[in-house]
């Protein structure tokens, strides 16, 4: 089930030379609504997703930009890879976690309209990476969806 396994503490992405920590995103109460904090200079986990290696599906999500704010640019390159993958590129994310490295590969991607964006869980174990698009108007989310290849014990 979900949460049995350590979270995942970094994620790499070699094909576009992403390195960056990953940190579980508190949802903060808008009175209203709610919404998931936006992390600053990391990539973020939503809560109660799949941690890495689990079954289901592990939502992480980081700025393309943040001219504004600020909050650094971590996924500034995930547009790339659609791309990347039309020229028949095999593109691979590692998650790090405290048990070990969980290698998936990355198998499409999609556009969706902010609020058309469900974070529905699959019968995984599945990865999907969200940043906002276009540039300096965010109305879509581009989604990268992965699955599980393997796994390399670190103890």
């Amino acid at each position: 089930g979900v949460g049995k396994l350590p979270a995942a503490t970094r994620i790499s992405i070699p094909a576009i030379e992403l390195e960056a920590s990953l940190q579980e995103l508190r949802v903060l109460d808008m009175g209203d609504y709610r919404q998931y904090e936006t992390p600053k200079n990391v990539v973020g986990h939503i809560p109660k997703s799949a941690n890495a290696g689990e079954a289901g599906n592990i939502w992480l999500f980081g700025h393309l930009q943040s001219p504004v704010l600020g909050e650094g640019a971590i996924f500034r390159d995930l547009p790339q890879i659609p791309k990347l993958l039309r020229a028949g590129q095999q593109v691979y994310v590692v998650l790090e976690s405290p048990v070990g490295h969980y290698l998936y590969e990355i198998y499409g991607s999609n556009v969706v309209h902010k609020d058309s964006l469900q974070l529905k869980d699959k019968d995984g174990p599945f990865l999907t990476l969200v940043t906002c698009v276009p540039p300096l108007v965010y109305s879509h989310r581009l989604l990268i969806m992965g699955k599980l290849l393997g796994f390399k014990s670190i103890t």
